[in-house]
């Protein structure tokens, strides 16, 4: 029996920076390059092939300022992605549903089975309950119908894919069977596979004005599920030690708001640059002593950080602020590649710090059982392998 025809539905795709758009593009080339028939359907405009992907594209594009814009961006993908995968789909086609935008899912799922294909949800955030994590202003919204809708797609799916053990009980515990459920981490970026040469990381040094400094670094999106007020505590309570700088390397929402925080505390130690583009990326991360991983306490089970997987594969240690009981605090301690902190607990996050910048040897060894971990639980080649035998397994009812 040949495998499937796999048909994956994702608003942003290459060439998208798009963290969602570069996970789906490294599986969905891998897979065709295996030998599988892909397609996906993405908004945005481009090509409609590349690397074997057919790429079936509903135009916009994945920029908006501002809520409302958002908003109408949203609305015209769920509803451009309904009529693309209904002239697309046929019986027998496995159609993998990620979660951008939010209630994807929940729009496309009947119209796959209705016509006889098998749909898998690739979730990678958990809506509407991240809606009501935020602000209490919007929490009053009339979010239950949503839930149903979202809990009835998941329960047509034959397999619902998450990224974590406290998600996976999240699903769970929404009615979907334990042998619905997968549970396949997002891999660090390919092109971490291998630590960076010591002149590229130099160079990187050199680029920042930073070659002298103790870094610890935030890399990626400064993003609403982000914790920060402990990194700005810890960067207080460090203001005298002018060898150590909190590094900020990325955009997002929050970025102008931390900015601002730390330029109306005064504090000079804290420096931000622009995102790394992917070639530059391994150099980037292993540039730094030690890295921030960050999660409000209330997205614990909604969300996964994925930045960790880079983090580790760049054999740097990690410092977690956010639940303390929660997932990556456990990984943390399990692995011995880190330490976690509470939100509150800047002082404490501080003194690791000035304890770990005193000890090399100590860094070092946190920092080899990073990558041991990376290499056990977050590489690509093993992702890979995962996510074939969802598919194949989730070929039949």
């Amino acid at each position: 029996m040949s495998d499937p025809r796999v048909i994956f539905v994702n608003r942003v795709y290459w060439p998208s920076p798009a963290a969602t758009a570069q996970l789906l593009t490294d599986l969905a080339e891998a897979l065709a390059a295996r030998g599988w028939d892909v397609q996906v359907i993405a908004g945005g405009t481009g090509p409609d092939r590349h690397n074997g992907v057919s790429i079936h594209r509903t135009g916009g594009d994945d920029q908006h300022d501002g809520l409302l814009a958002q908003a109408r961006n949203y609305g015209q993908f769920l509803h451009r992605a309904r009529r693309h995968l209904a002239r697309l789909v046929q019986p027998g086609d496995l159609v993998v549903v990620m979660t951008d935008p939010p209630m994807l899912g929940a729009a496309v799922t009947r119209i796959a089975t209705e016509r006889g294909a098998g749909v898998i949800h690739w979730i990678q955030d958990i809506y509407p309950e991240i809606v009501t994590a935020h602000a209490g202003a919007i929490a009053g919204l009339p979010l239950r119908p949503l839930r149903w809708l979202r809990n009835a797609s998941w329960h047509a799916a034959r397999r619902c894919v998450v990224l974590g053990e406290d998600m996976a009980r999240f699903v769970g515990e929404h009615g979907v069977p334990a042998d619905k459920l997968a549970l396949a981490p997002n891999w660090a970026p390919r092109e971490l596979d291998a630590p960076a040469p010591a002149a590229a990381i130099a160079a990187r040094l050199a680029a920042w004005g930073l070659a002298d400094k103790f870094i610890v670094a935030y890399s990626g999106n400064l993003g609403r599920v982000h914790e920060f007020a402990a990194v700005l505590a810890a960067a207080g309570e460090l203001q005298a030690k002018a060898d150590i700088v909190i590094l900020f390397i990325g955009r997002g929402p929050r970025f102008d708001e931390v900015r601002a925080a730390a330029q109306a505390r005064g504090l000079a130690n804290v420096r931000f640059q622009p995102p790394e583009s992917r070639e530059n990326l391994a150099a980037a991360l292993a540039a730094p002593d030690a890295h921030l991983v960050t999660l409000k306490p209330a997205f614990a089970r909604l969300v996964y950080p994925s930045k960790l997987a880079g983090v580790l594969a760049a054999g740097r240690p990690v410092l977690f602020v956010g639940p303390p009981e929660g997932e990556i605090a456990r990984l943390l301690a399990r692995a011995q590649c880190g330490a976690a902190f509470a939100p509150a607990d800047g002082a404490g996050l501080a003194s690791t710090i000035r304890q770990w910048q005193a000890d090399p040897s100590r860094r070092v060894l946190l920092g080899r059982a990073a990558r041991s971990t990376y290499e056990e639980h977050f590489t690509f080649g093993s992702a890979l392998a995962h996510w074939e035998e969802i598919l194949r397994r989730a070929t039949t009812p």
